[in-house]
């Protein structure tokens, strides 16, 4: 049986614990041995990163044609809601996401999601993968090292890991007034030019996207505290220093009425060229299912976020596909490429169904047929067969630990100027240690560059890395927006690489364009840092 245990550990701090060894003691193991467990709130670590997996950000055909306010703007006023427009008036500077239809040609739909559209006080990453018609049914485009470009007379390669993660100031004088911003993930979900519409499956990470410290809930101890309460109806362990009747879900290591987004499976698979893999998944998945990653080629030795390329002359492109297979609970992957490949991933997933019902028990112990394991459930929910948003904790899945996260200004926290010829990685590398004891975690990567907030084309972009090719004195150099994070191959450290202050775009006749913040008129734009988190995946996964 695995070894879960929750409560008060040595000197009173109440965690949830997950072991890989049954011999590992619960209450007294120190939490800087992170290795020896699979969970450790203790760590800070939490149940899940991912908020909300869902189909929120495709075209939505009722806001397509007139109607709203000024004949074409949408305002939302709920929490991630797109089904309750206002319309009355203006509410631009106050709403909380907006859909802008355009009726030009065939029309034209985007959608704007403004940081109050999430319920945490600062704006999450949130990142876009597209729902590819041309792709089978549920299947997903991976890595793209882009070379379409190449030879254009604004020339670059860019490459990013299969998703899009992008904010930018939305500038609306009808809005906003003359002077007036909004930073917004936004979004064109239908072009009049090809008359096209897209569809978005979109994650939420409960992480800061840009340099907002981490929320810390938990608060000093006081007597008297109870922090933990199973029964029918309540299944809650409190962070330090809240008690289990406090009403923010937030205050608590787990909660019945906030179950995230579950992690299936994480690890690194090898695929060979030209070759297929299979990741099975513990639990059944749903629609709702991705693969994040980070890869490398097997001839390599060290992971890059987002995928690596060290030439700008020859086609160095790495391609895959992965499939979300719900019949057989697993994710396929296909190698595009006569590359073989490495692929350290994470696999999330969500549901939209609803809770199920007839269960009594809470800490519920069973066998799948290959294993024994525990899982901690919704009050009330079915007991052998309950679904994704039932489960709060359940041993067979994975749990990974944020091992170091921050925020690096530009130019001060990054010591070293790099050099020709290795610009295409960036004008500066920091370097971020981490503590890593054995049994050594494997440690993947995110990491988005942050602007000012009235910055366009950029405010923050996470996951993205351009090289220009064609650009007269700028060939060979990357642009503004660019991030490279390097992981050491004995998993100690992450270098990161930036060009926080080069131009947006270079052209082959010298001409180049900066990223500009706006307050009634443009100010070139220069970088403020990179936001970036190492997260560990336990080996024994």
């Amino acid at each position: 049986m695995p070894n879960l245990g929750f409560g008060l550990t040595a000197g009173g701090v109440p965690a949830l614990r997950i072991a890989f060894d049954n011999a590992t003691d619960l209450v007294n193991e120190s939490a800087s041995n992170v290795g020896k467990f699979k969970f450790d709130s203790l760590n800070g670590t939490k149940l899940s990163y991912v908020y909300d997996i869902g189909e929120k950000g495709s075209y939505d055909s009722r806001y397509a044609s007139g109607g709203g306010w000024n004949t074409n703007y949408w305002f939302f006023t709920g929490q991630g809601d797109w089904e309750s427009p206002y319309t009355a008036t203006n509410i631009g500077t106050t709403s909380k996401a907006l859909i802008i239809w355009l009726t030009s040609g065939t029309g034209t739909q985007t959608k704007y999601v403004y940081k109050e559209w999430f319920p945490f006080g600062y704006m999450p990453i949130m990142e876009w993968r597209l729902i590819d018609p041309a792709l089978a049914a549920n299947t997903y485009t991976g890595p793209i090292i882009n070379y379409s470009a190449f030879a254009t007379s604004n020339g670059y390669v860019e490459s990013f890991s299969g998703q899009r993660s992008l904010t930018a100031a939305h500038i609306d004088s009808n809005l906003y007034g003359s002077s007036g911003t909004r930073e917004a993930y936004t979004q064109q979900v239908k072009s009049s030019s090809p008359n096209t519409t897209s569809r978005y499956l979109t994650s939420v990470f409960q992480l800061p996207a840009r340099d907002d410290a981490m929320p810390d809930y938990s608060a000093a101890p006081s007597s008297g505290q109870q922090v933990l309460l199973l029964n029918p109806t309540t299944a809650r362990l409190a962070l330090p220093g809240r008690d289990v009747t406090d009403a923010n879900p937030d205050h608590y290591i787990f909660h019945e009425d906030k179950i995230p987004a579950k992690i299936m499976a994480a690890g690194d698979v090898n695929v060979a060229a030209s070759g297929t893999a299979n990741i099975a998944c513990p639990l059944p998945i749903t629609a709702f299912t991705y693969m994040d990653f980070m890869i490398r080629r097997q001839t390599d030795t060290e992971f890059w976020n987002p995928p690596y390329f060290d030439s700008i002359a020859s086609d160095k492109s790495l391609q895959f596909t992965y499939l979300v297979d719900v019949a057989n609970q697993r994710i396929t992957i296909t190698n595009l490429k006569a590359t073989a490949v490495t692929i350290r991933y994470i696999i999330f997933a969500d549901s939209e169904q609803a809770p199920t019902t007839g269960g009594k028990k809470v800490l519920y112990k069973g066998n799948d047929g290959t294993r024994d394991f525990v899982q901690i459930k919704r009050p009330g929910s079915s007991d052998p067969a309950p679904n994704l948003n039932d489960i709060i904790v359940d041993t067979r899945l994975a749990y990974v630990p944020i091992l170091a996260q921050g925020f690096l200004s530009w130019t001060s926290d990054f010591p070293t100027v790099v050099t020709s010829p290795n610009q295409f990685k960036g004008e500066r590398m920091a370097t971020v240690n981490v503590t890593n004891p054995s049994p050594k975690l494997k440690l993947f990567v995110k990491q988005g560059v942050v602007f000012d907030t009235r910055t366009t084309p950029t405010a923050c972009r996470w996951g993205y890395h351009k090289v220009f090719t064609d650009a007269s004195g700028w060939t060979g150099r990357c642009s503004a927006d660019s991030t490279w994070a390097m992981v050491h191959s004995d998993e100690s450290a992450v270098d990161f690489y930036m060009a926080g202050g080069n131009p947006q775009t270079a052209n082959n006749a010298g001409g180049t364009t900066y990223n500009q913040y706006w307050d009634g008129s443009n100010h070139q734009s220069t970088a403020l840092g990179l936001r970036y988190y190492i997260i560990g995946i336990p080996s024994s996964l």
